[in-house]
């Protein structure tokens, strides 16, 4: 079945109906036909699935920066992370393209007594070398993920106005290193006993179970970190505790993952995981109509000529929670300007970049809150200020003081895949046109770019923000605030600030949803670390042979379905 007519047209009331209300949350995206979780969907029966000797695939994917959950923000480093690691909550596909939380190591609920949250682990957990799983071990995960000596951009999710343990804050605020372990032993989070945690926060939070799904949130083992440092990760040293493990890694090529024995979830049918690391796309579909590739993405450039060659069933277009946006770093002195941001913003057509470059498939945007969320602006108060207009850019460039380009100094353009590649020439072209500028394209691999974002070693930079869970605060809190976790482009605008502020004071969510659109607002207007270019919609090539796969645009990363990698088997043949 082919996946293209999965859209975007009816995702506001499914995203806006439980996530603030409760520990749940709803989709971004939801389907237009009666296909279930508008996925390629299989049966999760037993009856079509091949013996054990069978259960083996090879997957593309882009090369990980790190397998550490708690250091990591880029996607293909969170897809391999979630096969191997699990925390207390799991965010799942609900039956309709939805969004529901679930307990994943968790037995149930939490009991919330005020600001005092207690979980109580499932019985018989242990981690992949046989040691028993305790309490004690997500105490060690969250004063990790804490830490900004190690969380640098997703510690924000334990402080002020998200999960916001009581003693987080001090943490994140200390300069000293030598108070650092005295503060860390000081925040409000014990192990009560072996298989009960108890987390007091600052205040109540509804959201609570959905931001512990989240990779930063997982457990820790501390021992095992603390005898082999940042190699802890390499497949003869790393302990996890998902349903998968790390067999096999060779930096450049791949990584192979087998079934975990002491995994005491729903036991994986899939005997190996071959992960090819392959950053050009194009490639990756020669390699899978050759049959080296069960999955892999591939450019929407070559999704007609997928279905020319008869592979229409194979293709699964996944309309994602993602807006791609080129990033501007504010610490240039140029960029600095907000006259060369708006001249950069004007000079982009978004309609013919997306129909040029990805045969039309995302959906060009000036928002950066996505469609389907609670709160969705869209383009109408944005695309008038910020849109393509040659003439405008032309004249924000002169009043810049490089009137034509005169004088204007060169520019790279960071990026990594050929699609992206592809993207950068389309605006290397319209910036030389319309502006008479220069820039230049610089690419590299995956993990080189994670790091040269992470080290704000950049221009300019194509990339973006894929959601961690379908709610407002999501886009906005930690990437555009001051000093935020995220925030590598350095934002820094009082408007922006102001705003963030009286969402986490605001009284309900009504106040909330209302400041973080003038959160909003104030980013795209002032451009405030790049310009929106498109919503995205991912597309995949998934063998027939794979059984138990449902994508899900809003949680897949990387993969699609790979919220749930052991429901994944081969079928038989």
């Amino acid at each position: 079945m082919t996946m293209r007519n999965r859209w975007f047209l009816m995702l506001a009331g499914v995203l806006s109906f439980t996530l603030v209300l409760g520990a749940a949350c709803s989709s971004d995206d939801d389907k237009t036909d009666s296909t279930p979780a508008a996925g390629k969907t299989t049966t999760t029966g037993t009856g079509d699935m091949a013996p054990a000797a069978d259960q083996k695939i090879t997957i593309q994917s882009v090369e990980p920066q790190y397998l550490d959950p708690h250091r990591s923000s880029f996607e293909q480093d969170i897809a391999i992370e979630r096969m191997i690691f699990r925390g207390l909550y799991n965010l799942t596909d609900d039956g309709s393209g939805g969004v529901e939380v679930e307990p994943g190591l968790a037995a149930g609920d939490p009991v919330i007594a005020g600001n005092v949250y207690t979980v109580k682990l499932k019985p018989g957990l242990k981690w992949s070398d046989g040691e028993p799983l305790t309490a004690q071990h997500f105490v060690d995960g969250a004063k990790r993920g804490c830490d900004p000596t190690v969380s640098t951009e997703y510690g924000y999710l334990w402080g002020e106005g998200y999960i916001d343990v009581v003693g987080c804050t001090a943490v994140q605020a200390n300069k000293d290193a030598a108070q650092k372990q005295t503060l860390l032993d000081a925040m409000s989070v014990r192990a009560v006993d072996a298989t009960t945690i108890e987390y007091t926060l600052a205040k109540p939070n509804g959201r609570f179970t959905t931001i512990m799904a989240l990779w930063p949130t997982f457990p820790a083992r501390a021992d095992v970190i603390a005898e082999f440092g940042d190699a802890w990760t390499r497949p003869d040293n790393i302990v996890s505790n998902g349903p998968f493990k790390l067999s096999a890694y060779t930096a450049g090529d791949s990584l192979t993952l087998i079934p975990d024995a002491n995994w005491t979830g729903k036991k994986p049918a899939l005997q190996e995981i071959k992960v090819k690391f392959l950053d050009d796309y194009s490639a990756a579909f020669r390699s899978y109509q050759s049959g080296e590739l069960q999955m892999t993405r591939v450019n929407a450039s070559d999704v007609k000529t997928a279905e020319g060659a008869g592979l229409t069933d194979q293709v699964i277009i996944d309309p994602t929670a993602r807006i791609e946006w080129l990033e501007m770093q504010l610490e240039d002195p140029v960029l600095k300007d907000f006259n060369v941001r708006l001249a950069l913003s004007r000079a982009i057509d978004r309609e013919a970049l997306n129909e040029a470059v990805f045969d039309g498939v995302n959906t060009p945007a000036h928002y950066w809150v996505v469609k389907g969320l609670k709160g969705f602006q869209g383009d109408e108060p944005f695309e008038d200020l910020v849109g393509y207009d040659p003439a405008a850019a032309k004249a924000a460039l002169a009043k810049a003081g490089y009137a034509d380009g005169a004088g204007f100094p060169s520019l790279s353009v960071v990026v990594n895949t050929p699609e992206r590649k592809a993207a950068a020439e389309f605006l290397q072209q319209q910036f030389k046109e319309i502006l008479g500028i220069d820039i230049t394209i610089d690419q590299v691999d995956g993990p080189t770019r994670s790091a040269r974002f992470r080290e704000e070693n950049f221009d300019l930079f194509i990339g973006g923000w894929q959601l961690d869970y379908p709610d407002i605060e999501n886009p906005l809190f930690g990437l555009f605030e001051t000093g935020g976790g995220n925030n590598h482009y350095n934002c820094s605008n009082a408007d922006v600030d102001a705003a963030l502020a009286r969402a986490l004071a605001a009284p309900d969510d009504d106040a909330r949803i209302k400041a973080y659109q003038d959160m909003e607002t104030a980013i795209v207007t002032n451009l405030c670390g790049g310009a929106p270019m498109y919503q995205t919609s991912v597309p995949y090539l998934v063998d027939d042979s794979i059984g138990g796969l449902v994508p899900n645009g809003t949680i897949d990363s990387g993969q699609p379905g790979n919220y749930c990698v052991e429901c994944w088997y081969v079928k038989k043949s």
